[in-house]
């Protein structure tokens, strides 16, 4: 039977895809589609929760070794991959023997154990027992950062999902008061017949989870046992932070359910742009403006760096343009450190004065060739 939904076309890789690939196909994606990216965009939403569920289970050796050989039926809860493949080995041997079909047989999924254990019916079972743990979704977030400090390294706080225990049920999902009453599917027997012909498949009760017993959720958590709210994580983003780095938070993402595990936080940082600096890799370009003076007879000027502002020497008659490095003075990062380039940019003075003027159509002579000579098409 075809999917419904194909993992690999919704990251847009093959089905032979390497890790890094899957890797690389979802982080180009969760930036473009990340609800912060686009506020409001419910499509947009919706198509990043595919990506970001599609990724949760290629990036998954387990997971993805099930999807590629039972496809989503795989990844149900309680899933016995298994206990699948005996089914489908004595399927297989009774097709090949040629065994007769006149009659009527029963086959109780149950002789090799439950082959999909619904965790919503599994969730109205008493106590955290009945609910079957999973791990919780990671969380992207996007912050933006100045250039300083992105080079420095900030402290920053955010708001992020917990879940705490239902005061009104204690964590059972219960409504209190209430009985639980006979699952009307299976009479209360906690299975259910799923195929009608020649051979009865019989497998868990998907109404009531196995249990037998229907219960009133709790009116707070909706029968979680569970409220989700808010709580504030600071995080430290490391020196040297680029547009589009990633920092990964374990345990700081999405609570898991049923006493699950949480999943981790991703912050993608995203750097503004600075008016003079410009970052290329470990190392820092600093567009540099000057006056004419300083260009022509040489001078010793200040210029800022990460590591505070350190004096460098403008050699004389230097043009527009003129590229100097101090070497170490880039960007720190994993104990590596790049160079500052410094573009000179030599600035005509603002204000009118015929002294300059004159000197300025004197200094005609002084060039030893004509700037534009050799300048053609």
């Amino acid at each position: 039977m075809a999917e419904a939904t194909d993992l690999y076309a919704t990251l847009g890789v093959s089905r032979t895809a390497s890790d890094d690939e899957i890797r690389k196909a979802y982080r180009k994606l969760a930036r473009k589609l990340h609800p912060d990216v686009n506020p409001g965009n419910k499509e947009a939403e919706e198509t990043f929760k595919g990506v970001a569920a599609a990724y949760d289970v290629l990036s998954d050796k387990d997971k993805r070794k099930r999807y590629d050989e039972f496809g989503a039926e795989g990844l149900r809860e309680g899933f016995d991959p298994e206990k699948a493949r005996a089914y489908q080995r004595w399927a297989s041997q009774r097709q090949s023997t040629g065994a007769a079909d006149d009659g009527e047989y029963e086959f109780d999924l149950g002789d090799l154990g439950d082959l999909f254990s619904r965790g919503d019916g599994a969730r109205r079972a008493r106590g955290d027992g009945g609910r079957r743990a999973s791990i919780g979704q990671d969380l992207i977030a996007s912050v933006e950062l100045d250039l300083a400090d992105a080079l420095h390294g900030r402290e920053i706080e955010l708001r992020v999902p917990t879940r705490t225990s239902c005061p009104t049920c204690h964590g059972s999902g219960d409504q209190p008061g209430t009985t639980p009453t006979t699952c009307p599917e299976c009479n209360g027997t906690g299975r259910k017949q799923v195929v009608r012909g020649p051979m009865k498949l019989m497998a868990t009760c998907p109404n009531c989870g196995g249990e037998g017993k229907i219960h009133t959720p709790c009116t707070t958590c909706g029968g979680e046992g569970e409220l989700v709210s808010e709580s504030t994580v600071k995080v430290r983003i490391p020196p040297g932070a680029d547009d589009g780095s990633e920092l990964r938070v374990r345990g700081k993402g999405a609570p898991g359910r049923g006493g699950g595990p949480p999943g981790d936080l991703i912050i993608v940082t995203r750097v503004r742009p600075h008016p003079f600096f410009r970052r290329d890799g470990l190392d820092l370009v600093l567009r540099l403006p000057i006056r004419v003076d300083e260009a022509y007879l040489g001078a010793s000027i200040d210029v800022p760096t990460p590591d505070g502002t350190v004096t460098m020497k403008v050699p004389p008659r230097s043009q527009p343009g003129t590229k100097l490095r101090l070497r170490g003075k880039g960007v720190t990062r994993g104990g590596q450190k790049g160079d500052l380039h410094v573009e000179l940019d030599v600035r005509l003075p603002d204000r009118e004065s015929e002294r300059l003027a004159e000197a300025l159509k004197e200094s005609a002579d002084l060039y030893a060739k004509p700037p534009r000579e050799g300048i053609r098409l």
